[in-house]
């Protein structure tokens, strides 16, 4: 054996022995059942570029990994589990908004008062869709009760300028709207004119579900906004990161360094560690309060934005993924829980150098798809026995 040869084996056998520590050191400390090589192959793919990832066994809360977990990064609209939180900690699940309109004290005078309900619209495509509270339709309501007045004017409390402001565009073919804000908070008991007509919301919890389910921007902006005023805090960017903080804080959940420039998750400016949304997702998991967030997220190949998820690149994991999904301009995003037989895993990835094509962040969702198809398994079903409880006569 000559002395090249010789040289050649020991260097395969070192780098054998360092891609195996390598991969030994790669698997998360203590962990009782390591995550897969599979699950690590996934997790380095170029379209995931450095992401912020976090893995935790919700039994024990114990972390089976992390990478990057602190960094505070924008994490499109996973931030929705914030809003919907906050609002579930605020109030029942239970509650409707209703929104009505008055008799002014002279004719073509009307008085609109509202709950500030999230669900309301002027678009009558959302109004037949998703069957929307229509604000139109108050409006119409009045002047068609009124002899079909061509001009009217109206003083709102409840209701946001912008809604009143997009309900007069949808009407200004058929009439004109002069609108302003009622001075102050009305009390109805004083208001003398009759009611002439009010929508409803469906339940809050229906409207948490629909912005977790079909990440719907708006609803989510008005949820937060709502939170923050029933809270005693300004409806604006101010209000709404103070009322954030107030309800992650009384959960437990550290949010240092979390600020948000909306509620949406749209804006890059937002940020938010991996690390504080695993934190959350473990409350939302057992706080009762917030059982209405954790039932409101998509199932992976089954429903709402994962619908379309996990049927090519992962089918073992259809129904066993529940997440809140995320996507803006270089950033794809991914925060939930795993189901893996009797484990229950609570994770969080946020990447943010995806790039800004379909093809580069289809790979991204792709490849986070993979890696936990890596890991979920079939629950465990509990074996069930049965007792005889015929009795025996003598």
């Amino acid at each position: 054996m000559n002395l090249k040869f010789r040289q050649g084996i020991l260097i395969k056998r070192i780098s054998i022995a360092v891609i195996s520590i390598l991969a030994l050191t790669a698997q998360p400390v203590n962990a009782a059942d390591p995550l897969p090589n599979a699950f690590f192959n996934h997790l380095g793919s170029k379209y995931l570029a450095n992401p912020g990832v976090i893995f935790i066994d919700s039994s024990n809360e114990s972390v089976l990994y992390e990478q990057s977990s602190k960094s505070l990064r924008p994490p499109a609209s996973v931030i929705k589990l914030v809003s919907t939180t906050a609002i579930a900690m605020t109030l029942d699940s239970s509650t409707v908004f209703k929104t009505a309109i008055y008799q002014g004290d002279r004719p073509g005078a009307f008085i609109i008062v509202g709950e500030n309900d999230p669900w309301i619209t002027s678009s009558t495509r959302s109004r037949d869709r998703f069957k929307r509270a229509y604000l139109p339709a108050l409006l119409n309501a009045a002047l068609k009760q009124r002899n079909n007045l061509k001009v009217i004017s109206v003083q709102y409390s409840g209701v946001s300028s912008s809604d009143i402001n997009y309900a007069r565009k949808v009407m200004r073919k058929t009439s004109s709207i002069k609108a302003r804000p009622y001075p102050g908070k009305i009390d109805t008991s004083t208001i003398t004119g009759e009611k002439i007509a009010e929508i409803t919301s469906p339940k809050l919890s229906t409207l948490i579900r629909f912005t977790n389910l079909y990440s719907d921007n708006n609803l989510s902006q008005k949820l937060a906004q709502l939170a923050a005023i029933r809270n005693g805090f300004p409806g604006n960017k101010s209000g709404i990161n103070l009322v954030f903080q107030n309800k992650l804080a009384e959960l437990g959940v550290n949010t240092a360094g979390m600020y948000l420039e909306d509620a949406s998750g749209l804006s890059q400016q937002n940020r938010i560690s991996a690390a504080t949304v695993s934190q959350l997702l473990l409350k939302i998991r057992s706080e009762p309060k917030l059982n209405v967030v954790y039932n409101s997220l998509p199932v992976s190949g089954i429903s709402g934005t994962l619908a379309n998820r996990y049927q090519k690149s992962a089918p073992d994991a259809i129904g066993l993924v529940k997440a809140k999904t995320g996507s803006i301009k270089n950033t794809v995003a991914l925060a939930g829980y795993a189901t893996s037989g009797s484990t229950e895993y609570v994770f969080v990835v946020i990447a943010n150098q995806t790039g800004r094509t379909r093809g580069s962040q289809d790979a991204a969702r792709g490849a986070i798809d993979k890696m936990l198809g890596s890991i979920t398994k079939p629950p465990v079903i509990p074996a069930t026995t049965t007792t005889d409880t015929s009795t025996v006569s003598n």
